[in-house]
């Protein structure tokens, strides 16, 4: 069982003494995600690296757990920094990649590898998790680890309506992420939003979001905000997916959906667009799409961690206010 010393190597005798994710071989965790997710095409180790050590907030903390020697379970905590007009931000882990081997499973594997979670990602200075979970994992988290579930985000369709506001659209490629251009879309840290927390947001971490390995982004441009899209196709219907929307400058207006829309109904060309989350810089609401409706749907799941037997924040107290789908994995 995990922790036995035959079943650990000594990469993993470093884990014990080290915090974060150190240099090991990244193979045999994107092996275990290919067998549970059915990724296709498969993920490689160079997706790994780009999420757990590359990110600019700094290396994921990782949670394994392992069998006779076998990785049998990975949940990687990887930083996001929530902001707050009116008190200290969060610091928190955004959970993914939590999967345990089928074979493993009834032999405690997802819990001692969520266990290894918090103790990797108390050592780490985190505060707590944030999860974005499916509906089947969210009753999980809740009721047999108790963690707090927050209110669920919406999803909705929006009716583009075109408006006269100048805007430029961009292809991410190499060569714009080694331009100027993420510099140019957010030349200042984003502010945080009037109430609530939020994500903040810096043009090093937009570009190495957008710098994800086979994702294909757009980066939209306009004199007050950026936007990112990308593209999903759904039961043969293309759908345009409006990933994030950023203010350039600390004091911008509120700014129309359907005009942001509008732009992605164009370049991307189809009257489907989707957007999912909240985000106090957008106005207008869409057609809701009913959870049943969803292929997938998401919430938010929260989680403290200790210092000393004192919880580093109060779940109860925590308003997630801005975050959107580029917040975390799902395009």
């Amino acid at each position: 069982m995990d922790g036995s010393p035959g079943s650990i190597s000594p990469g993993d005798v470093l884990m014990r003494h080290g915090y974060t994710d150190d240099g090991r071989d990244l193979g045999p965790t994107a092996d275990l995600l290919n067998l549970v997710f059915g990724f296709q095409p498969p993920i490689g180790s160079d997706h790994l690296d780009w999420y757990y050590r590359a990110n600019p907030q700094g290396r994921a903390s990782v949670g394994r757990a392992y069998d006779n020697g076998q990785l049998v379970g990975n949940y990687a905590l990887v930083p996001i920094q929530f902001q707050s007009s009116h008190g200290p931000g969060l610091r928190l882990g955004l959970g993914v990649d939590l999967s345990t081997r089928p074979d493993s499973r009834g032999t405690g594997a997802f819990r001692r590898t969520v266990e290894d979670s918090y103790r990797v990602g108390t050592a780490d200075g985190l505060d707590g998790i944030l999860g974005v979970a499916n509906a089947q994992s969210v009753p999980r988290m809740v009721q047999t680890l108790g963690w707090r579930r927050l209110p669920d985000c919406p999803a909705r369709f929006i009716a583009p309506l075109p408006d006269s506001i100048p805007t430029s659209s961009h292809l991410v490629d190499a060569a714009l992420l080694a331009g100027s251009l993420p510099d140019q879309a957010l030349p200042q840290p984003t502010s945080p939003p009037p109430t609530g927390l939020g994500t903040l947001w810096t043009a090093n971490l937009l570009r190495w979001r957008l710098a994800r390995p086979g994702a294909r982004y757009v980066l939209h441009l306009r004199d007050d905000v950026s936007f990112i899209s990308t593209t999903t196709i759904h039961r043969r219907l293309r759908i345009a997916v409006l990933l994030k929307v950023l203010a350039r400058h600390k004091r911008v207006n509120s700014v129309a959906l359907r005009g942001l829309a509008a732009t992605l109904a164009r370049y991307h060309r189809t009257p489907l667009v989707l957007h999912w989350g909240v985000n106090p810089l957008v106005q207008g609401g869409g057609v809701s799409l009913p959870r049943r409706l969803m292929p997938s749907p998401l919430g938010l799941v929260l989680h403290a961690f200790h210092a000393d037997g004192v919880p580093r924040m109060d779940v109860d107290s925590v308003d997630v206010t801005s975050f959107e789908f580029l917040d975390f994995d799902a395009y």
